[in-house]
């Protein structure tokens, strides 16, 4: 018996997993950046599992199958896109889930009311509108608590508050 040691992430370490997905066969990383499916799209989560054995593996998927679309770059609120390229500097998803410090004043009115991320690059990608379908998963449906608040509802909200709404959510790594 071969112990095998490993180590599993989604979304959780800091590795390339995009580009790894990519040299396994999984898709291509769209003009957004994001890895594309042919079969799904781009609305996936990317798992890994770190392992200390040799495996057989996969061809590395080699075409581009975004072809002149730029449906992306021409949606993104703040410019942050060029064909292949991402500037977190100006990214809403980065600068209001892993930027610490203030939200740049130049880009608030940017924001469409959203307080946590953007996916607009991947809402007006063909490949996502061709699979799309709603999730019966019901850790991805809007919280109760959540639906109906109004921007000043945002504004108050408590450190306390903020911690009940969002216990066991991926918005808690933004901090209060």
């Amino acid at each position: 018996d071969e112990t095998i040691s490993y180590r599993v992430c989604v979304d959780t370490s800091p590795i390339m997993e995009k580009n790894w997905a990519q040299k396994a066969g999984l898709g291509w990383i769209g003009k957004h950046t994001n890895l594309i499916n042919k079969k799904l799209g781009s609305w996936f989560f990317i798992g890994e599992i770190l392992v200390d054995i040799n495996l057989d593996y996969d061809a590395p998927f080699n075409e581009d199958l975004c072809g002149t679309c730029v449906k992306c770059i021409d949606s993104c609120p703040t410019d942050a896109l060029m064909p292949y390229i991402l500037d977190s500097n100006k990214c809403i998803s980065y600068l209001t889930i892993e930027h610490r410090g203030n939200f740049p004043i130049e880009y608030k009115d940017k924001l469409n009311g959203w307080i946590y991320g953007c996916d607009i690059c991947q809402e007006v990608c063909p490949w996502n509108k061709k699979f799309a379908k709603e999730t019966k998963e019901d850790v991805f449906q809007k919280r109760d608590e959540l639906k109906n608040k109004t921007i000043s509802d945002w504004d108050n909200l408590s450190q306390t508050e903020y911690q009940k709404i969002f216990k066991k959510s991926a918005i808690k790594r933004t901090k209060y």
